[in-house]
Order: C-alpha cells, then structure tokens, then sequence
C-alpha cells in the first residue's frame, strides 16, 4: 500500500502531519500561558513595579523600579537605572579603604513617583540618592514619560509644539519660576540658568495633568545649598504651547476615586492566646508582590495560619486591591517605609516623612493603619527610635533570618527556618521571591508538626504584655 503513494500523495501526508504538530503545540503553549496568568492587581494598567534590594558589609542599596511588557520601553529605563548601580560601584571602590576605616556603609536608593496622565499615559520621576562618605550624598533626577499606547517614550516633540517662538516662550516661564523662588533665589547662578535651558534637546522636563516640570541636578544652576531644582509651571501657563493630539489625550476624564473604606479592628487580631501555647510569627517584608503574594495568601489560608506582612509603600501605590486582600484575610499589615531607606542616614523630619507617606498609602489602601514598624536592614539609631515612639508604632525585628534574600531556594529556607526557630520566634521572610512562596506549604507542615500555630507579631506582644516601642527580636533557640 506504502509503495503505492506517489510524490505529491506523501506532500499532502507530511504537510497534514506538520499542520497537527504544530496545532499540539500551539494547544500545549497556550495552556501554559493560561496557567501563568495571573490577576493584573497594579493600579495602573500597563505598568508594574518591582523593588530590589541588596546589603553588604560596604553598602546597602534600594531600587524601585516599574517595568512594562514592552522591551522597548524598559531598555530605555534599565539602562539609566543600571547606569547609577554602576557608577555607585565605582565609587564604593574608590572610597572602600574610608568606609573600611570609619565602619560606615554606603547607600543608594532609587525611588519613583507615578502619575497617570491619561488612558496608558504615564510621568514616572526617578531620584536617585547615594552617599559614600562625608555628609552629604548626591541626588540625581531622571524623569520618564511613558505612552503605553504607541509603546514609546514620549519625547518632547510629543508633548510641545516646538517651535521656536513657543520654545522661547516657555524659556521666559522657566526662569520666572526660577527667580520668584524665594527660598532659591539667593543660590541661582542666572548666566547658567540660562546656559542649561538654551538647548530644549537638554532639558530634564515632565508633564501632568496640572504642570509642566523642569529639573536641574545639584551644582548645574546653583549653589550646592540649593540642592537639586524643580522647577514647576501651571498647566494654565503652559496649556497654550502643548501639541493638539496631546491635549485631546489629556482632557480624558477620570473616574472618581472610591471613598476610603473605615478603618475597623479585625477580630482575628485580638484573638487571645494561651500563655503555655507554642506560638511563633512569620513575618513578610518588601511586598506586596502581584504574583508572590498571592501565592503566599493561598498557602497561608488552607493552613489557617496568621502573619504580619511589612509593606513598603511603593509598594502598595500599584497595588493597593493586593494590600487590602492582605487585610481581609486577617492579617497585619505593618509599616517598612515608603521606599526602603536606610532610616540611620536620614535626618529626622526625613524618617518621619518616609514612615508617614507609607502609613496613608498602606491606610488608604487597607483600611486601616499599621500599628508597627520595621526599619529596612533592621539600621536603627536614636533618631528611628525617637520617631517610633513619637508615632507610638512598636520596632519589630527578628530572630529568625530565612536568608531567602540570599538562598532564593526553598529547601535552603526551610532547613534555615528549622534549625533555628523556638516558641516566640519572629522569623523575617520576603513576599516577593518565588523560591519563598515555594518554601512555605513545607514550611507550615513542619512547623505544624511540631506544635506550634502562626500567629501576628501583636499577638506576640499581647501575650507577652510588651507595649513598648522596643525593638522587639523575638526568641531564639
């Protein structure tokens, strides 16, 4: 019969069998896409946000940093952000012998502020702040606008008609804001005010809904007191000289924001413990996370355990619906800053500020307010102290380090978590690396095994009648 089949007979035959295999795999593919997806929890659609961390006996850093599905667009952001890892790099090496000598860790901390402009339409400001010796750091200003849309970075072409008449126009405005700020004033170098703002090509600018915004770094316009300098012009001043297409895309209306849910107490925790019980509390930093947390909700409800999840507010900014499943799930949510600061560094009114920003984010968003603190790398000093009790929030440390920051393996965590934990431990977890959400059903079946029950760092302190500011540890064994 095989013999039989002719030349185009057997073309028909394999281009079937191709066409079927190709069809299987497709079919194989998008069953795994559809398993892989996974509820879009940012608040603005399009954009995600990732923070990453790193500690050494050198250096500390913190970058946030949004990324979108878009290469194009996250190549361009990438590579500022890794420009500033590297010149942080360079500088910890140049500058390793002085911080050797005076044991003091340089810091450097990418942070970023986003604002919706229209439908995809978004401004992301980036600061960049890195100190590596003597008093004062040095901050860098990069601002980015994104149309998701055209997947583009929108330049400023995009946005003002730039034309030379207009060009000269806004000119004019910028060094009017710049001369009627009183508190500038005095620093501004006016020959270079004006060098700087000569070329548009050159200008560090954003756009809102309700201004336009110039930047100029340290030293470039003024005196090192004036620090960096944003220059901020009315819409009203500015509307006249935007491109057409951009004001159409501007004047979208937005939908009203919901009013804040009440803040209420969750009875889950007041639940009273028993002073024989064996009790210890897992704690989750740097989240919440879109697709780690989730994970780590799911695991922690078919074990009916409790936890504290310390939440950074940049975190919750994206993804506030996440912070709030947190809190209707039972568990504490506790403040670890807006934005991953070595608090030791800082002066006062800068710690407060960054405990304060995150605490209405994370209320905001939950529905109530965290009643803890965690300083990020655990960096205390009188001044965290000071805020904390002035704030009546309680410092929570730990006494169990998982090193899932380091490991990112699961057996690594568990067998981390184990060989160290007793009764009243406070172990320090991260929602935000994959390998951990694998680590915690073994986790919690082990710890279940062994008689203890999950349960929040309050109720910890509840049991233990410790109301005071601390820091709290937790035990060891």
């Amino acid at each position: 019969m095989i013999k039989r089949i002719k030349l185009p007979g057997w073309i028909v035959i394999i281009s079937l069998f191709l066409l079927l295999i190709v069809g299987v795999v497709s079919m194989m593919q998008g069953s795994s896409e559809a398993k892989e997806k996974t509820e879009d929890y940012s608040v603005y659609p399009g954009l995600n946000i990732k923070t990453k961390t790193k500690e050494t006996d050198l250096y500390t850093f913190s970058v946030s940093q949004p990324y979108t599905e878009h290469k194009q667009i996250n190549k361009v952001i990438d590579e500022w952000v890794d420009q500033q890892k590297t010149d942080f790099t360079s500088e910890i090496n140049i500058m390793e012998d002085f911080l050797k000598k005076n044991e003091f860790r340089a810091h450097l901390n990418i942070q970023v502020e986003t604002e919706k402009i229209a439908d995809q339409i978004y401004t992301l400001e980036f600061e960049a702040y890195q100190i590596t010796g003597g008093a004062n750091g040095m901050t860098k200003v990069k601002p980015f606008i994104l149309d998701l849309n055209q997947n583009k970075m929108l330049q400023l072409g995009d946005v003002l008609q730039v034309k030379e008449a207009s060009i000269k126009e806004i000119q004019k405005l910028i060094m009017k804001e710049l001369n009627s700020n009183k508190e500038i004033n005095d620093y501004i170098f006016e020959e270079l005010a004006k060098e700087a703002i000569k070329n548009p090509d050159n200008w560090k600018w954003s756009i809102s809904r309700d201004k336009m915004g110039v930047y100029f770094d340290e030293y470039e316009i003024a005196a090192g007191a004036a620090g960096r300098i944003k220059v901020e012009i009315p819409m009203k001043k500015i509307k006249p000289y935007l491109n057409k297409d951009f004001v159409e895309k501007i004047d979208i209306t937005f939908p009203e924001e919901k009013n804040n849910k009440e803040e209420e107490k969750h009875s889950e925790d007041m639940v009273e413990l028993d002073p024989n019980g064996k009790y210890v509390a897992l704690t989750f930093d740097d989240g919440p996370h879109p697709k780690v947390t989730p994970q780590i909700l799911a695991t922690l409800k078919k074990h009916d355990a409790k936890a504290t999840f310390f939440m950074l507010g940049s975190q919750v900014d994206y993804y506030p619906t996440l912070a709030n499943e947190v809190a209707e799930a039972g568990h504490e949510i506790g403040d670890h800053t807006m934005n991953h600061q070595d608090l030791t560094i800082l002066g006062i009114d800068q710690i407060q500020a960054e405990v304060q920003q995150s605490n209405s984010v994370i209320k905001k968003a939950a529905g109530r307010t965290p009643n803890l603190l965690r300083p990020p790398y655990g960096a205390l000093n009188d001044n965290v102290k000071q805020i904390a009790a002035n704030m009546e929030l309680p410092i929570i440390m730990w006494s169990v380090d998982s090193l899932d920051w380091k490991s990112r393996n699961a057996t690594a965590v568990n067998e981390e978590v184990m060989a160290n934990v007793a009764p009243g431990s406070i172990v320090l977890l991260h929602d935000i690396h994959p390998s951990t959400a694998e680590a915690l059903p073994e986790l919690l079946t082990t710890l279940e095994k062994q008689g203890y029950q999950m349960v929040t760092v309050s109720q910890l302190l509840e049991l233990w009648e410790d109301k005071g500011v601390g820091p709290h540890y937790g035990n060891i064994k």
